[in-house]
């Protein structure tokens, strides 16, 4: 195996580690997990402006309340926010991701990691959402917003709703009159995209070769 193949496995190596390294939170939006809880058998969610410049998404947590179980009832969407405009804003768009998760009585945390695949870089800004089946008459099942802000990056009061089977079909709206705000429990974890940390550690070695000719 010849020296350069060597080096270049090592240098692949080295940039899926560094890469993991500097995973962080690029948004989160924390909070009571017994709060309010908007039920809807309508597809919704927030639209989110992502923080920090990590922009690989390594994992997706949000918590939901439900008095019902069913398997395979609820199916989790992400859309980049290039939707024709709708109010003044761009609407959910492009499908990013969607995926089915089963509905647990009582309601419970959901995590969904996406690992170290590089080639699933996210829009800055995007809008999450669930759908609910099994929304029988008595069963109940929605987002969980506790009221305020993300502390980690951004989000409006409100929150998007479908509103037709039509792929434009969007409206925004509020909660109870805007209280509490249209943000619900979530948090997103993303590392750089590949080019960045190659920057990164390009300049890491330009670093210690000039420290080791000194």
């Amino acid at each position: 195996m010849g020296h350069n193949f060597l080096k270049l496995l090592a240098a692949a190596a080295t940039l899926s580690v560094a890469t993991s390294s500097f995973a962080g939170v690029v948004y989160q939006m924390a909070g009571d997990p017994n709060s309010y809880s908007y039920t809807t058998a309508a597809e919704y969610g927030d639209e989110v402006i992502l923080a920090g410049t990590e922009r690989v998404i390594t994992g997706f947590s949000f918590h939901y309340y439900a008095n019902y179980t069913q398997a395979g009832a609820m199916t989790f969407r992400i859309y980049a926010q290039d939707g024709p405009l709708i109010g003044g804003f761009a609407s959910p768009g492009s499908l990013i991701d969607s995926r089915s998760i089963d509905v647990i009585s009582g309601g419970k945390d959901v995590s969904i990691d996406y690992g170290l695949d590089l080639s699933n870089v996210i829009p800055s800004r995007l809008t999450y959402t669930v759908e609910f089946a099994g929304l029988t008459p008595g069963n109940q099942a929605g987002l969980i917003a506790p009221g305020g802000s993300p502390v980690v990056g951004l989000s409006g009061s409100d929150f998007w709703e479908k509103t037709g089977s039509g792929a434009n079909d969007w409206a925004l709206k509020v909660i109870a009159g805007g209280t509490p705000t249209g943000n619900f429990i979530a948090t997103i974890t993303a590392v750089p995209e590949p080019g960045t940390v190659a920057l990164m550690l390009a300049g890491a070695g330009l670093l210690l070769a000039a420290s080791r000719r000194k």
